[in-house]
């Protein structure tokens, strides 16, 4: 049985699993599959022709693009912006926050931070993304990769930490937008990110805007 917020907003052709969660405020594309026992929290968006598979969550207030397929488990934590044609494999975790505060009143206060994949990447099974991370475009991530700092894309990156090993093997360029490596860094994205996270440092998306500008 599903749970499905009255709000909920699709396309055309959703194909729905069983036991999917999906809370207030989704928003999908045309097109789009949805996996069984999925959860989607308030403030996701999804766009056309993608793939949330088995087990996925997302814990709300992030963006995924078009032509993107999430395979079983993975978890897109807020603040999590990914470009269109990146495939996500099977346990991926990206993560939001710098300074987790749990139960420590005297503690720095939490910070949230913009974790941003690039087009066409290619994210390897059971890597993690810590908070912050811009991965350029093309970067193909190895599975089990710790990712602790920007990547600069069109490469191969391995390892804990991650770091490169090579450029792209033949025949994985794919053909860009324009706008490739910034293609979702505007204000009307960063506005809903910041309505469920007061905490959210915006300076790496701002950096975005002012590079999509110029």
């Amino acid at each position: 049985m599903n749970s499905i917020s009255d709000d909920f907003q699709a396309g055309s052709n959703l194909k729905l699993g069983k036991f999917v969660i999906i809370e207030n405020d989704v928003i999908v594309g045309n097109n789009v599959k949805i996996g069984h026992r999925v959860t989607l929290k308030p403030g996701t968006r999804i766009k056309d022709n993608s793939i949330i598979d088995d087990h996925c969550i997302t814990t709300g207030a992030c963006y995924i693009g078009s032509n993107v397929n999430i395979r079983t488990g993975a978890i897109i934590s807020k603040a999590t912006i990914i470009e269109d044609k990146c495939f996500i494999g099977p346990g991926v975790i990206t993560n939001h926050t710098k300074t987790v505060t749990h139960a420590r009143e005297n503690a720095l206060v939490e910070e949230n931070l913009l974790t941003y994949i690039s087009f066409a990447s290619i994210v390897g099974s059971q890597a993690s993304i810590l908070a912050g991370v811009y991965i350029g475009p093309q970067s193909i991530i190895g599975g089990g990769s710790v990712i602790v700092k920007d990547v600069e894309g069109y490469g191969v990156f391995v390892g804990t930490p991650c770091k490169k090993i090579s450029g792209l093997p033949g025949g994985y360029y794919v053909e860009e937008p324009e706008d490739v490596g910034k293609m979702y860094a505007n204000g009307s994205i960063l506005e809903n990110l910041q309505r469920y996270m007061p905490f959210l440092n915006s300076k790496k998306l701002k950096i975005l805007q002012n590079h999509a500008e110029n």
